[in-house]
């Protein structure tokens, strides 16, 4: 359950309605809930709408990539929205499957068992 309200199409101010069909532009017309807790703060959904047009505008690295980047880092933040938002993301737009998607969880595992390792052997990268 949510801990702020979310501000719904109909109840919001003529500001956020603007700001909601940018956003559903960009969705295909739904609007996902995170938006509607971010519109309780009308100039931080503003800003943050904003900056994620910014970083997710095609550039050096494709969407795909960047989806795949956005679903690690919800495991590693344990963020059950953004796992299951990225999941549902990476199968419907870029047609992965459930062993595409284990396999970026094993690989998420994988360099998170390494890191750890090296966080306690006080490991660093040889220098030249």
């Amino acid at each position: 359950m949510a801990t702020v309200p979310l501000v719904q199409e109909n109840d919001a101010s003529d500001r956020v309605k603007k700001i909601y069909e940018d956003i559903k532009e960009r969705y295909g017309g739904f609007l996902p809930d995170i938006y509607k807790a971010f519109a309780n703060d009308p100039t931080y959904l503003e800003s943050i709408n904003r900056h994620m047009q910014d970083v997710l505008a095609p550039r050096k690295i494709d969407a795909k990539t960047k989806e795949v980047i956005a679903l690690v880092v919800g495991v590693m933040n344990q963020c059950d929205f953004c796992i299951n938002a990225h999941t549902m993301g990476l199968k419907q737009r870029y047609g992965l499957d459930d062993e595409g998607i284990a396999e970026i969880l094993g690989t998420t595992a994988l360099w998170s068992e390494v890191n750890r390792f090296n966080i306690g052997a006080r490991l660093t990268w040889p220098q030249k």
